[in-house]
């Protein structure tokens, strides 16, 4: 009896981060139900297999469903409290249901990496810089013929709490100097916990401008729906002052002692985020986000776990940073299929936020210049409050977009030549130039000119991009990358030319048109280290005159107000696309490259370079505008049964054997589809566009329904049956719920 007592819950179930849809049954030993209690949210560590594992316990039971002699104990307890919240679990719980993922492999992507790797869940140890007696008395002119070590012991003589080790280096103080004043006996180190929260910055507050008609409704609107669930879609076009909406409503919510939650699709504009709210705020801010080495993101996971860090901007994965006062999630730019993972565990943060604000009872802020037909089709079925902004802040105008026609023109580097003069214009009145082109590299084929080889990936059906100035061949699907080549492997002709143009040969060849102008280069390539798109938005900000060359990352959010006007290299890109949301995502990304010019006093003109002037969706947009062909985008959607009327699952296999992958499907499809509601529609297996991907042959299933019910039913009858086929054999399988990607 005194037994029963000490374990009323005798087994816990357990999250294991491995592939497969189950809990686990552990016993908890006496030992540990004796000094501990066991809560669901712990991370513990266990036997599996031949191996220890780490996991996290889910739920208490007082059975288990196997023979309890079998069931092996837990092997000792990583936390005294819960690493995942009951609200969080329940949210990991859900998604695991929805995209019919493992939910251990969820719970573990809801917990920063040291954490999944057993780290404890605390602030990291920092050492602080304290004066000595004798440091604190020493006349600075002493150290008269040692200025660096000068500087230091006075900014630590200045700081009689004590000087961080992170300060010392926001100050710009040679470490090298601090340690010889410690050997001198002058200073001394002590080490702390550091609980830094978010850099306060009410010297710098920023006087709100004065909002115009279409901001004050909308923000009347979102303040007026605060205190419940509501989802709200911004739509303003760009430049239309949407973030100025969201700050007003954050203000109200901080000072009711609220947590905000923001949302961006790239590390790119969390810089620019994060100054835009130091202005206005003086409260306590963290970023989250991959660029951030492990250790920053878990002390920013801490600051918003224990509820310090009172905004919290980032990137896909703060959908699951826990916050216990959360009182409105803002989604910038959420169209953005930044915000879909498309690898493991494919979840659409966007859609998860919405569904976690709906459990925490509070706002989900949507804006965008062009939103998802998905998003749409809710703010046009009033399942989502749309607010309109048609205006743009301030006195900037919308700018006109002109069509280029480029049918029988010669092109000098890919331009027109009104398109070039039209640059010099722009250069000679001190402006800037945005130049888009959606691919980075040099070019994206190397050929032969005597044979006609072609450089190939030996791992993908794909060719490898050239990348003259790190001297390199590189796939961007499966990263292989290889040596420039200078001689062809079929025939050792040294006539190697290359096809097409990236953002490096335009650069490359503006150089030489326009020698005496800064050109700034911004892409995936160029932005590699830390700190590099912070360093160059600076640069572009430094100079009157310029000329920036950028993928998609320009598209989104960045406010240059000396760009007047914008080349879109190749307007045509998406418009023949096999995907059906090709149209959606080219209308989406030239209205966005648009929205960076003209966005302050000087007007903005926009060039389309397109061998379609008359094509019916470029001159829909040019003319009309975004809304009306989204509108009409999504007629054409529901006449052909797509989504977002009707929802999809794409099943996704893979082998190194090319049958394999599509044999397996078949299988899989006869078998099943007799059960399946008559509202369940297959297509396939069909081979995926780019059928070798990293050495994997890739085949598909798409499944549709009008009704999530059925759908869902399906899919689960599908992932045991891969489950239990793909067990003896090397074959791959992915579900994909509503994805983005069905090729």
């Amino acid at each position: 009896m005194q037994e029963a007592l000490l374990t009323p819950y005798p087994f816990i179930k357990v999250a294991l981060p491995v592939p497969m849809r189950t809990l686990f049954d552990y016993k908890v030993p006496k030992a540990i139900a004796l000094r501990h209690t066991l809560k669901p949210g712990m991370r513990i560590k266990v036997p599996f297999g031949k191996s220890s594992r780490l996991g996290v316990i889910v739920s208490l039971s007082e059975t288990s469903d196997w023979d309890p002699e079998q069931v092996k104990p837990l092997t000792s307890l990583c936390d005294e409290s819960s690493v995942i919240t009951e609200e969080l679990m329940a949210l990991c719980e859900w998604a695991a249901r929805y995209y019919h993922h493992p939910i251990g492999d969820v719970i573990f992507h809801a917990l920063p990496v040291l954490l999944r790797k057993g780290e404890n869940a605390e602030f990291r140890t920092e050492n602080w810089w304290l004066t000595t007696q004798e440091g604190q008395n020493l006349a600075l002119d002493q150290l008269s013929r040692a200025p660096r070590q000068q500087d230091f012991l006075k900014a630590v003589q200045q700081h009689p709490n004590g000087l961080s080790q992170h300060a010392a280096s926001v100050l710009d103080l040679a470490p090298a100097a601090g340690k010889t004043l410690e050997e001198k006996g002058l200073l001394r180190r002590e080490p702390r916990s550091f609980n830094k929260s978010g850099e306060k910055h009410a010297h710098q507050m920023q006087v709100p401008p004065t909002l115009n008609p279409e901001q004050t409704i909308a923000t009347e609107e979102l303040l007026d729906h605060r205190s419940h669930f509501n989802v709200a879609l911004l739509d303003g076009v760009t430049g239309s002052g949407k973030t100025e909406v969201f700050l007003r409503v954050m203000e109200r919510l901080i000072d009711e002692g609220k947590q905000i939650l923001v949302m961006v699709p790239e590390i790119g504009l969390t810089p620019q985020t994060l100054k835009r709210f130091e202005i206005r705020f003086n409260t306590d801010i963290v970023l989250m986000h991959s660029n951030m080495s492990d250790r920053e993101r878990l002390d920013a996971w801490l600051l918003a776990a224990n509820g310090h860090a009172k905004i919290i901007i980032g990137t896909r994965s703060s959908a699951f940073i826990p916050a216990p006062n959360l009182g409105l999630i803002v989604i910038d730019e959420e169209h953005d299929t930044s915000y879909k993972q498309h690898e493991g565990f494919r979840y659409h943060a966007r859609d998860l936020a919405i569904k976690r604000a709906q459990s925490l009872d509070i706002p989900v802020l949507l804006a965008s210049a062009t939103p998802s037909y998905e998003s749409l089709t809710n703010a046009l079925q009033k399942k989502f409050t749309w607010l309109k902004l048609r205006k743009r802040a301030g006195n900037a105008h919308i700018p006109e977009m002109e069509r280029v026609d480029l049918r029988g023109k010669t092109l000098i580097h890919g331009f027109s030549e009104y398109a070039l003069a039209s640059i010099k214009l722009c250069l000679e009145r001190k402006e800037q130039v945005l130049v888009f082109l959606n691919r980075r590299g040099y070019a994206p084929t190397l050929m032969c000119h005597q044979c006609g080889w072609i450089a190939a990936c030996d791992h993908c059906d794909v060719n490898l991009t050239v990348h003259k100035r790190a001297n390199k061949l590189h796939c961007h699907h499966c990263d292989t990358q290889k040596a420039l080549l200078h001689t062809c492997p079929e025939c050792q002709s040294e006539e190697l030319f290359t096809v097409g143009e990236g953002t490096e040969q335009i650069e490359t060849q503006l150089h030489t048109l326009f020698k005496d102008t800064p050109i700034l280069r911004i892409d995936r390539d160029s932005t590699q280290r830390k700190s590099a798109m912070a360093k160059l938005t600076q640069k572009i900000h430094e100079h009157d005159q310029a000329i920036l060359i950028g993928t998609q990352m320009l598209a989104k959010g960045h406010h240059f107000p000396n760009v007047t006007l914008v080349i879109i290299m190749d307007a045509d890109a998406g418009l023949f696309s096999s995907d059906f949301r090709g149209m959606e995502r080219t209308a989406q990304l030239i209205t966005q490259v648009a929205g960076r010019a003209g966005r302050a006093k000087k007007p903005g003109h926009v060039l389309l370079q397109t061998y379609h002037p008359d094509h019916a969706a470029i001159e829909c947009l040019c003319n009309l505008g975004y809304e009306h062909f989204a509108i009409d985008g999504l007629a054409e959607r529901k006449s052909l049964s797509l989504p977002p009327f009707y929802h999809q699952v794409i099943i996704r296999a893979e082998s190194s054997n090319e049958q394999e992958a599509m044999q397996l499907l078949a299988a899989m499809r006869n078998d099943l589809e007799p059960y399946f509601s008559k509202e369940v529609y297959l297509v396939g297996p069909y081979a995926a566009i780019i059928v070798r991907k990293a050495g994997q042959h890739r085949a598909l299933v798409s499944i549709k329904s009008p009704h999530r019910g059925p759908l869902h039913q399906a899919t689960q009858m599908i992932t045991q049956w891969l489950e239990q086929s793909t067990r003896q054999h090397k074959i791959r399988f992915a579900i994909d719920v509503d994805p983005l990607e069905t090729y």
